[in-house]
């Protein structure tokens, strides 16, 4: 790469780097004959951006834009867009990484410039990672990579080899993944960037390896992070190399020496933060290490580090950080025996995961439950401890209450995660919650704490709150159990496992159930409790549905509790008896069908007539009141992995939301969606609140669904006792269920749970 005077004087002072990756865009200024003003706005936010001040930078790489925009300068302009998508990644938001990225891309096409076009794909690569889209990030750094093999740019082959061992890594594939970091690291060594081969060395430490190459690994990032001259990437990496050494995969090979070291490290990196003056990797210096302590038993000295960890993150608006030391602070004050600074740090923790939920979505971050829930539950905890404390009734009440607002939000956000769009906020806005609940019915809250069940119950006087002293780990090993056995149809295992969580989750109440006349249970359940039908639950006598009308909300404000209005029922009926695409006849589909046809008037659609395309063309052109589809389909992973059946296609969640929320109706809603034939993986809490969240994200006022397909035969009497339940005057549709499933139960053909339970009434049960 050609020395210019231009490059010169601003490189200077730049870690190697920063250095490699700036000159080719002063280079390119320089070539062009642009404005100095062009080269130097990159200078300067090459500066900000190694020194951890991305959105200063940011300001920096769009005034730069700007003037190469203004003086025609496309390359410039390309590379200066690419400057500010590097900012953004670092930042963590992939969307506008992204966008930037493609313009810059359009602009390097434009001008036919191939070593442009190989730096702007690997960056597009890396926010393609970033944003959780693995599938699309792959084609775009294989391309980067042969567009700088042609050039000899092994800065670009480095950068690109780590980000394809990242992708690798997280398939699963640790031997590909080990492989592609290293090649990082040569191409590294060779472009002169030892920043870049030090961080893949981490990222190789990372890696299932055995000690032995993890220890290799690590000793060769050392040495090349604490020779880089003081930046953000130096700080940043030395944070990664501590924390490796003090949480090892297995902490049986810790050893105090790496424990001493990783507190010198988190020192040197803090100290760098320090002279750099870059708050948010100050905060995390300062964070980890108190991480350290609290898994030391030292939480004094814990506290104080958290503490100044936190104060940095606020100073630096780095809130993704902050959750972590607020959340941290609890745990410790709760060590300390400072219930009320707990619930106060827990709090804030709560508060700033809700701030940057959208944030966390849309970098493509799955498994909201799995990063926010002990927050959400810390604040809960403590809640309900203080509300078992309380002197007065009226404080427990309001505590409890808090503690439901709580665990409410979380509810919202994993919808919202699941979902990744606005269905959730859109009905909250309409919805007042169920704590209004019809007459003899009350709603049953369970909420899976680390060391008990706690249960909270909405009564005609007020919410109650009854404890369960056993760990979490006991609840979720005994609901898998059930659902597994359930689906034994020869087999009485199941009983064992639904007695065990009778006495856990229904016992308790019962007396106060009893005595407020109660007939009708609403569960919004928790976690794994959403994979089993907790109709099927055994006091050791009978079933809860021999004793309740049994219903599911996904949450309190996420279900409309007003009657339904009077209004002339109409349903639209489609289903498959025929196998297409795979999958099984369901021969008992069209007696089922012809049974509700009997019932209600409507439309059908069965077999060939059972189209996408017509499926879509009748929701808008008629106001149903009812959807039926009697047709195999899945609750996957994701809306988009969500399905049912059509004879020459499937439609997702997505689509079955434009086709039901689209119509002319919306004013209108469809009252009932039925899913007959559907299922979810059995143990997969992802694919559960799929089935929980059906009727939000259909825009369904109700949803009746199966956990697992059924007999198609009893199937379709169960289906259709259900609407002969549904035209008596006054009968509920938990009600109506309740009949179904009872009519089945008393069938010695049917009398297995197998046949009857999975179907879930999910939302408005009135």
């Amino acid at each position: 790469m050609a020395a210019h005077p231009l490059a010169s004087r601003l490189l200077a002072g730049l870690a190697g780097g920063t250095r490699i990756w700036l000159a080719g865009l002063l280079l390119s200024v320089a070539a062009s004959g642009a404005h100095a003003t062009v080269a130097e706005s990159m200078a300067a936010g090459a500066r900000a951006h190694q020194d951890g001040g991305f959105e200063e930078a940011l300001v920096f790489w769009d005034r730069a834009q700007l003037q190469a925009q203004g003086s025609g300068d496309a390359p410039a302009q390309a590379r200066a867009l690419l400057g500010a998508a590097r900012s953004y990644l670092a930042l963590g938001r992939a969307p506008l990484a992204t966008q930037r990225l493609e313009q810059a891309r359009a602009l390097a096409a434009a001008q036919a410039d191939p070593a442009l076009i190989g730096s702007i794909s690997a960056a597009l690569g890396s926010a393609l990672l970033l944003a959780g889209e693995p599938a699309k990030a792959r084609p775009v750094l294989e391309q980067a990579i042969t567009l700088a093999r042609a050039d000899r740019d092994q800065d670009v082959i480095a950068q690109s080899a780590n980000d394809l061992a990242r992708l690798e890594a997280e398939a699963g594939n640790t031997g590909r993944a080990a492989e592609w970091y290293r090649h990082s690291m040569v191409n590294a060594r060779l472009s002169g960037n030892p920043a870049l081969e030090a961080t893949a060395a981490v990222n190789l430490a990372r890696l299932p390896l055995t000690p032995d190459a993890r220890a290799q690994a690590l000793a060769q990032a050392g040495p090349l992070v604490r020779a880089l001259p003081h930046s953000h990437i130096r700080a940043m990496t030395l944070v990664s190399i501590a924390r490796l050494r003090s949480e090892p995969a297995d902490p049986a090979i810790a050893t105090d020496a790496d424990r001493r070291q990783a507190a010198a490290d988190f020192d040197d990196a803090a100290a760098t933060a320090r002279q750099i003056g870059d708050a948010r990797v100050l905060s995390y210096a300062l964070g980890y290490k108190g991480a350290m302590e609290e898994a030391a038993n030292r939480p004094q000295a814990a506290l104080a580090l958290t503490r100044e960890a936190a104060r940095a993150a606020r100073q630096s608006n780095a809130m993704e950080s902050l959750y972590r030391w607020e959340w941290q602070a609890g745990r410790l004050l709760r060590q300390l025996g400072d219930d009320d600074g707990a619930l106060v740090a827990y709090r804030v923790a709560a508060g700033t995961l809700e701030r940057i939920r959208p944030d966390l979505a849309a970098s493509g971050n799955s498994g909201f439950r799995t990063k926010a829930s002990p927050v959400y539950l810390g604040v809960a905890d403590l809640l309900i401890r203080r509300a078992q404390r309380a002197a007065r009734p009226d404080a427990a009440q309001a505590d409890l209450l808090e503690a439901r607002r709580t665990m409410e939000a979380l509810k919202s956000a994993e919808l919202e995660d699941f979902f990744q769009d606005d269905c959730v906020a859109s009905l909250k806005s309409k919805t007042s919650g169920i704590d209004a609940l019809a007459p003899q019915t009350a709603a049953l809250y369970p909420i899976v704490l680390p060391d008990r069940l706690s249960i909270l119950v909405s009564l005609p006087d007020g919410l109650r709150e009854y404890s369960v002293p056993v760990p979490a780990q006991a609840v979720e090993a005994q609901t898998r159990a059930m659902r597994r056995t359930l689906e034994k149809r020869v087999s009485r295992e199941y009983l064992a496992h639904a007695r065990q969580l009778y006495d856990w989750v229904v016992r308790p109440v019962l007396a106060d159930l009893e005595r407020a006349g109660i007939q009708t249970l609403v569960f919004v359940p928790d976690g794994a409790l959403r994979t089993i039908p907790l109709s099927a639950l055994h006091d050791g006598r009978q079933f809860l549905i021999e004793r309740f009308a049994v219903a599911t909300s996904p949450g309190l404000t996420l279900t409309d509790p007003r009657p339904i209005a009077g209004v002339a029922p109409r349903v639209l009926m489609a289903g498959l008896t025929e196998p297409v695409q795979g999958f099984a006849a369901l021969p008992g589909v069209r007696s089922e069908i012809e049974r509700i046809a009997a019932l209600v008037p409507g439309t059908e659609l069965l077999d060939q007539a059972f189209l996408a395309s017509r499926f879509r063309g009748d929701l808008a052109a008629a106001p149903y009141t009812i959807v039926h589809v009697a047709s195999h389909g899945e609750f996957g992973a994701s809306a988009q992995d969500t399905f049912v059946l059509t004879h020459d296609s499937r439609i997702n969640l997505n689509e079955l939301e434009g086709m039901l929320g689209g119509t002319n109706y919306r004013g209108q809603p469809v009252q009932l969606l039925v899913l007959s034939a559907c299922e979810t993986a059995a143990g997969d809490d992802r694919s559960a609140l799929g089935l929980a969240g059906i009727a939000v994200k259909a825009g369904a006022r109700s949803a009746l669904a199966t956990l697992w397909s059924v007999s198609d035969f009893a199937s379709m009497q169960l289906v259709g006792d259900f609407y002969k339940g549904l035209g008596q005057p006054g009968e509920s549709k938990a009600q109506a269920l309740r009949q179904a499933q009872l009519a089945l139960l008393s069938d010695r053909r049917y009398r297995h749970p197998y046949y009857w339970s999975p179907f879930l009434l999910i939302g408005n049960w009135l």
